[in-house]
């Protein structure tokens, strides 16, 4: 999805680097070339497919001259972490190639980034940042000087404004907790769900919690803390913190129960209209990709393919079954309608089965129950302070 998400707001066409081994497939390299991007080979893929850069590496300087886009990912590589790996120097190469010209255009680099709430789930929560514009000819004095200082110049600068623009955790403690509150409280906090009346800068509330666990010691009680608490939460299948049910009265409740009980039949046909693509993408993904990191893309091409296919599916299945068009049509309207079905019914269920749990855990261990809440709030402390 990374590739995506830029494209979806910029203003004008962009060019990429890819990762050559996607190219493998000739009706899928001919597509990808056709959305303008170019495949960087890497040592996994064999030592003498390397000298094959130069020329791509010449095609993107081209589209420097010409005054065009280019989206690069510098750190070539990536493993699922909320961490900014070393840059590699193939960006910097290709720059400098270019400013060697005896006319050389302005070129700025842009720093991009790209967060996540969660890198493989559906319906995940995203922030885009674009940082300050960094000139390449402020670095040609310099490279005329010293050409590898100037390089070893540009990827510092490049790796410390791409710090800024992402969220940055060195440590797995660290990184391990911040995934517990942004699954488990972070939402529920920044959408002013729980009460609260301050507002939030998202990624400015990001970037203090980064700086807040990145500063707490390895060893900490909170990263165990925060541990038990995703266990303990997971193993009871609670999808929403005790604040967030709390601060609801039991006339809230009651009506939500009685609304969403009354909706229940027209949810669940909805959802079996639904599970075929659903589950059927889930088993190809789950069997034959293991690189999780291309599930979230792959889930957006299968369900674009799958959904309508679908449709077209139940039509027919309905017309033959009942040798009427108008019960087709019928049929296939409300598959289209079941999909805001479940978008607007799926988490209010959730949340009241979440209410019921959180009321049986504190009625069959309050001290458990206690202990969780105390969590909750250290960590809610830690916000208000941060």
């Amino acid at each position: 999805m990374d590739a995506l998400v830029p494209s979806a707001f910029a203003e004008r066409p962009i060019h990429y680097l890819t990762r050559s081994d996607v190219f493998n497939n000739r009706l899928m390299a001919a597509f990808l070339r056709s959305i303008n991007m170019m495949p960087v080979y890497r040592q996994r893929d064999g030592i003498g497919n390397l000298a094959k850069n130069e020329e791509i590496f010449e095609k993107c300087r081209q589209i420097l001259r010409n005054g065009e886009t280019l989206l690069i990912f510098p750190e070539a590589t990536h493993v699922g972490e909320r961490r900014l790996r070393p840059l590699s120097k193939g960006f910097a190469r290709i720059l400098f190639g270019v400013l060697e010209d005896e006319v050389t255009p302005e070129i700025n680099v842009v720093p991009l980034g790209i967060n996540y709430s969660h890198y493989h789930k559906t319906g995940s929560r995203l922030i885009v940042n674009y940082g300050a514009p960094i000139s390449m000819s402020a670095y040609r004095d310099t490279h005329t000087e010293n050409a590898p200082r100037a390089m070893g110049a540009l990827r510092d600068d490049v790796q410390k404004a791409l710090s800024g623009e992402v969220v940055h955790l060195e440590r797995k403690d660290a990184n391990d907790a911040f995934e517990v509150e942004l699954e488990r409280i972070v939402p529920f906090y920044l959408h002013r769900t729980d009460g609260f009346s301050q507002g939030e800068a998202e990624m400015d509330f990001y970037k203090r919690r980064e700086s807040t666990l990145q500063n707490l010691p390895e060893g900490h009680s909170y990263f165990r803390r925060a541990g038990i608490y995703n266990c303990e939460m997971e193993r009871m299948r609670l999808h929403a913190p005790f604040f967030f049910t709390a601060r609801k009265d039991a006339g809230h409740w009651l009506i939500q129960n009685l609304l969403l009980l009354v909706m229940l039949p027209l949810f669940l046909l909805s959802w079996i209209m639904m599970a075929p693509s659903y589950f059927l993408t889930r088993g190809l993904l789950t069997r034959y990709i293991a690189d999780r990191q291309f599930w979230s893309s792959i889930k957006l091409v299968a369900y674009l393919v799958l959904f309508p296919l679908f449709g077209i599916i139940y039509a027919l299945a309905a017309a033959m079954y009942s040798g009427r068009p108008s019960i087709a049509a019928a049929v296939f309207s409300f598959y289209l309608l079941s999909v805001f079905v479940i978008r607007e019914l799926r988490l209010p269920y959730r949340y009241v089965l979440t209410f019921w749990r959180g009321l049986w855990l504190k009625l069959r261990n309050p001290a458990l129950h206690k202990y969780l809440r105390e969590i909750e709030n250290e960590v809610l402390k830690s916000y208000r302070k941060g």
